[in-house]
């Protein structure tokens, strides 16, 4: 007996990873619970894109201070495969072009992770992410152009049902993009 409850206790003090997920059109949610003993922290991501194509993320942790008084970081990601570049470069000018033809204007932000595998970015940090966020509400697309070429469509069909669910889910809900 004293086997088994020591069993209990040492599984209780182990951190817990529990995974939740939800799609929405083009988008889906991801979740994941870290349970410490002394905390429980969850992170919650709204993405579209992926499987080795380029994505676009939006993540906030139930510990962030979230809207409407900081909007999470919208980014554009890309990896390549080991061995290989990623399309985009470092130091590159970008933008997002959204269907009624607002414009928003970034730069690549390129790196190797310490795996040699290469990953580039175009973050909207906040609190350039609150337009950004609320256009994405407004519109059915954005583009990516980079060097006068586009580099990707990111569809908006379930975005604000992705983006609602990752905000309740963390605590947050859709003031200052949805209203």
């Amino acid at each position: 007996m004293r086997l088994i409850i020591c069993g209990l206790i040492a599984l209780m003090a182990w951190p817990t990873w529990a995974d939740e997920f939800w799609e929405y059109g083009s988008w889906y949610v991801i979740v994941q619970e870290i349970d410490t003993g002394e905390d429980l922290r969850r992170s919650c991501s709204a993405v579209t894109g992926g499987d080795g194509e380029p994505s676009v993320a939006i993540s906030i942790s139930n510990g962030d201070v979230g809207p409407p008084d900081f909007f999470p970081t919208v980014i554009v990601r890309e990896h390549a495969p080991r061995g290989y570049q990623t399309v985009l470069q470092d130091g590159q000018a970008a933008y997002i072009r959204f269907d009624n033809e607002d414009v928003m204007d970034g730069v690549v932000a390129g790196y190797f992770d310490k795996e040699g595998f290469a990953h580039a970015e175009i973050a909207f940090d906040h609190p350039l992410s609150q337009w950004v966020l609320q256009a994405m509400h407004m519109n059915g697309q954005f583009d990516v152009v980079v060097d006068g070429k586009v580099f990707m469509y990111a569809y908006m069909d379930g975005f604000t049902a992705a983006y609602l669910k990752m905000a309740e889910e963390c605590g947050f809900d859709g003031a200052g993009v949805v209203d």
